[in-house]
């Protein structure tokens, strides 16, 4: 959406950044849906299964004690009458990009996080204290009005967008943290370490061997200090933010690899179930691809096998091999076959906990024009013609997903690898292929 007028100008108040974050958001997305829900607690499940983890937790659960991460069984335990919904992703995706349309049009939208956060740079007259926490109202009320009266948002205002993130963090549900300059350090002092982005539970502990275990410690530190203890520029542009300050962009890499996973239901616990699953995870591998217009040199097969009454506790098997470059799905489910009767004398039926498949080794399909003229990617070998697999993506965007699938597809999930991740948000295509 077209801003005019908003010219830079600097303000004494150095407030440069608004940080937007969605409370509880998947949760708040099914009260929003299900009038009955709101103000009842729930959660919402990846896979329907008691063992399976929530991904979202609505406030009214939370207050019994329940967690994004808890098994759905502990939830109940604590939760009486607690409501479980299935994960709705493609959903989830779409009043994402309404809140982000509405937010925009109050200000630029200058970079979206996470299906739940965006950051909003702001300039001229918006940096004015006043001016800024009108604007974040305006937000907040323009989410609730406009898209969903559950989708309550919590909003940071400071000199960085560091800042700004770790501001929207000390007040939710829907509030609104400023976080001044000339308040550094006083103002967050307070905070545990855990508070700040980018400082996991490893990072703290590098901070702690380094002899920093609170905010003081880390302010106290100098930017070379900081990258010497992140071992990267990192740690340089978390210290910059902490300290009010703006750092250079990261640049934007190519992805060097795509996957798909999916934790596997009860009923799909056997080897049979789990390898239609696998190759329909590669399916939508090989789709993304096309969709792209990358080829992979690689795929990489994962399994998880939880403990079934033994002492062996958890199995992971990983399992790699290289492919003539392609973006046939053919190709890549044959390739995907060979892994899977190489492991399929270690797996146990009822075991089997989780699936995960991949292809690396991307590169761009046309870099290969200039130099293999004829003799391209999916040109040799005895893979199928690259024109089928493309025939079936036509297929199946026209009429809708899995119109024409490879291999049987009853008992497989509607949602099988179309999930979000807090790092990527997927297309809509994702949701048909």
């Amino acid at each position: 959406m077209e801003h005019p007028g908003r010219q830079p100008d600097e303000d004494a108040a150095g407030l440069r950044w608004l940080f937007v974050d969605l409370n509880a958001f998947f949760a708040s997305v099914e009260q929003q849906q299900n009038p009955d829900w709101r103000g009842r607690p729930v959660i919402v499940r990846p896979v329907e299964s008691e063992y399976s983890g929530a991904i979202a937790a609505s406030y009214e659960s939370k207050a019994f004690g329940v967690r994004t991460g808890m098994q759905v069984a502990e939830a109940r335990r604590l939760c009486p009458g607690l409501i479980v919904a299935e994960a709705r992703p493609d959903l989830y995706v779409q009043i994402h990009k309404q809140i982000m349309a509405e937010i925009d049009r109050h200000v630029p939208v200058w970079k979206v996080g996470s299906i739940d956060e965006c950051s909003c740079q702001l300039i001229g007259p918006e940096r004015r204290e006043a001016n800024a926490v009108a604007l974040a109202r305006r937000i907040q009320a323009g989410i609730l009005e406009n898209v969903g009266e559950c989708l309550r948002s919590s909003i940071g205002l400071a000199p960085s967008r560091f800042l700004a993130k770790t501001a929207c963090g000390m007040k939710k549900p829907a509030g609104l943290t400023i976080l001044r300059a000339h308040e550094l350090p006083g103002a967050i002092l307070h905070l545990p370490l855990s508070q700040y982005p980018g400082v996991g539970s490893r990072m703290r502990e590098r901070l702690a061997a380094a002899g920093v275990t609170d905010t003081a410690g880390l302010w106290n530190m100098t930017a070379k200090e900081a990258r010497a203890v992140w071992n990267s520029i990192e740690g340089e542009r978390i210290w910059r933010g902490l300290h009010g300050f703006d750092s250079e962009p990261t640049p934007e890499k190519p992805p060097a690899s795509i996957s798909h996973s999916h934790v596997l239901a009860q009923a799909m616990r056997n080897p049979d179930k789990a390898r239609a699953v696998a190759r329909r995870l590669m399916v939508k591998c090989g789709a993304r691809l096309r969709r792209m217009g990358l080829t992979g040199a690689g795929i990489s097969l994962h399994l998880d096998m939880g403990p079934k009454g033994t002492k062996r506790g958890w199995d992971t098997t990983g399992l790699t091999r290289a492919v003539a470059p392609t973006q046939d799905t053919f190709a890549l489910l044959a390739a995907l076959d060979d892994l899977w009767r190489r492991v399929e004398p270690e797996l146990e039926a009822g075991r089997l906990s989780y699936v995960g498949v991949g292809v690396h080794g991307l590169k761009a399909r046309d870099a290969f024009e200039a130099d293999l003229f004829d003799i391209g990617p999916d040109q040799g070998g005895d893979a199928p013609s690259l024109r089928l697999s493309q025939a079936l993506d036509a297929l199946n965007k026209r009429y809708g997903k899995d119109t024409v699938s490879i291999g049987p597809k009853a008992g497989l999930p509607d949602y099988i690898g179309a999930k979000i991740a807090f790092t990527r948000i997927p297309d809509e295509a994702d949701f048909y292929e």
